[in-house]
């Protein structure tokens, strides 16, 4: 599988920050700033690349957290993950998050994961309940008032 995960570099902090996704999807769109450039690059973001070419991006701990959720159990890596617009919907994202998966055991220790996903995304629902995930709890985001699940997965 040619897959490889490293930080993002300064032009692929830039392009994960064009990303353009489709309504209702378009939730999931960055605002490019430099400063946001600068956070993707030294904050908890990581890359993930197929022979070079960047497929996609996560996230882990705070930089994974919504605003408005309830992350005071600790015990859980919060994280969060995001596909370039143009290859979601193929049926990549099993492979694609069950290496990001393999890639936080293996370099932050951590089995037990918390995601937090827009309830209207039943792909990415789908996805993380087909990788383990179990809803635990779910909240409105006083900002726009839309309705967000957190998901948790610890070992069996």
């Amino acid at each position: 599988m040619g897959y490889e995960i490293s930080s993002l570099t300064a032009d692929d902090a830039y392009t994960v920050l064009h990303w353009r996704y489709s309504p209702p999807y378009d939730l999931y769109n960055l605002t490019y700033t430099e400063g946001a450039v600068m956070m993707l690059m030294v904050g908890d973001y990581y890359g993930v690349y197929e022979n070079g070419l960047l497929l996609g991006y996560f996230c882990v701990g705070e930089d994974a957290q919504v605003p408005g959720g309830d992350y005071s159990d600790k015990a859980y890596l919060d994280i969060g993950i995001g596909m370039a617009p143009e290859l979601t919907g193929q049926g990549r994202g099993k492979v694609f998050f069950r290496y990001i998966q393999n890639w936080i055991n293996l370099n932050k220790q951590q089995t037990r994961l918390r995601l937090t996903v827009a309830a209207f995304n039943e792909r990415a629902i789908h996805l993380y309940a087909n990788a383990g995930f179990r809803e635990v709890g779910h909240f409105t985001r006083d900002s726009d008032q839309l309705l967000f699940l957190v998901m948790t997965k610890s070992p069996c």
